[in-house]
Formats: C-alpha cells, sequence, structure tokens
C-alpha cells in the first residue's frame, strides 16, 4: 500500500512539475524521489565535491561527471516555509549560498528552515531556472565544461543557467 501510494505521489509530482514547473508545493508531493539535477549546457551532474563522500558542512558543489555516480549525485526537494529545500540524498546536507571571494558559491551545510536553504525551481523551456531565495540569484557553472564549480549569477537567461530534473526512482 504504501508503495502505491509512493509511485502516486511520484506521478502526480511529476504532471505537475511538466504542467507548471516544479514548484515549492509540487517538491512535497515527491519529497520521497531521487532527482538527478543535470545542468543543460555542461550535461555535469549536479555533485557535492569528492562525490558526497564527505559529509562535513561546506563542501562546495560542482558539475561533476555526466553520468550518475551513486547517491553522491542524487537529490530530494522538500517544501520549506514557502520555498524547495534540495536535499543531497548521500550527505543528507542542504545547498546554501556562501561567499567565497568576489563569489558566491553553493555548498552543503546543515539543512535549515531558513531562507539561505530555500530555492525557487522555475520551468523554463523543459528544463529548469534554480533561484536562491537569499540571493535572488541562479545556479550557474563557472565555465562551460563538466566539473565546474556552482556560482550563483544573475540571471541571464543562457542555457548555462539551466537544469534538468530527472527522477531516478
Amino acid at each position: 500500500m504504501k508503495r502505491s501510494a509512493n509511485r502516486l505521489l511520484l506521478v502526480l509530482g511529476l504532471l505537475t512539475a511538466l504542467l507548471g514547473g516544479l514548484t515549492a508545493g509540487s517538491a512535497t508531493a515527491v519529497n520521497a524521489s531521487r532527482w538527478a539535477i543535470i545542468n543543460y549546457q555542461t550535461g555535469g551532474h549536479l555533485t557535492p565535491y569528492y562525490y558526497g563522500k564527505n559529509d562535513r558542512d561546506g563542501i562546495h558543489i560542482w558539475t561533476g561527471y555526466k553520468k550518475p555516480t551513486g547517491d553522491g549525485n542524487q537529490w530530494t526537494f522538500r517544501s520549506v516555509n514557502g520555498g524547495t529545500q534540495i536535499r543531497n540524498e548521500k550527505t543528507q546536507k542542504c545547498l546554501r549560498p556562501v561567499r567565497f571571494g568576489s563569489q558566491t558559491r553553493v555548498e552543503q551545510w546543515e539543512c535549515g528552515s531558513t531562507p539561505e536553504f530555500q530555492w525557487r525551481l522555475t520551468s523554463a523551456g523543459g528544463t529548469y531556472k534554480i533561484t536562491s531565495v537569499s540571493t535572488g540569484n541562479v545556479l550557474t557553472p563557472y565555465s562551460k565544461s563538466a566539473h565546474s564549480v556552482v556560482l550563483l549569477e544573475e540571471d541571464e537567461g543562457t542555457q548555462k543557467q539551466r537544469w534538468a530534473i530527472n527522477a531516478l526512482n
């Protein structure tokens, strides 16, 4: 029965994502599902540095290999205070922005419910724009190739700033 209910929630969540974008409301519906977040231009999977083998706070996020590497690049979404929390399946840490010199990078950190841990996922032509609630900027790889650190930058509408979000289960 629980398995059927989870499948129903997954189908409802996917339909919501396809019809209107993955929003905070639909994130609640697919909470138990695991997702790959893949950069549209680089093909790299969103991954904590060390592929999730290090669960300490402060590990930078990057666009890793162009293929799944286990739980290290699998993510869950959860609705929190009107935003969406993005949690790594392996480390159980959440994405958050952090200042690094003149840039704002993205790192993993013990999950919280404050705006720094909240994201908006907006449909953008079959892909998604992932926007930080606290900064208003979007997830962007530093370079146009895989294996690039992920920053937050102003939304310029480029392919580099778009992400595919694919269900894994």
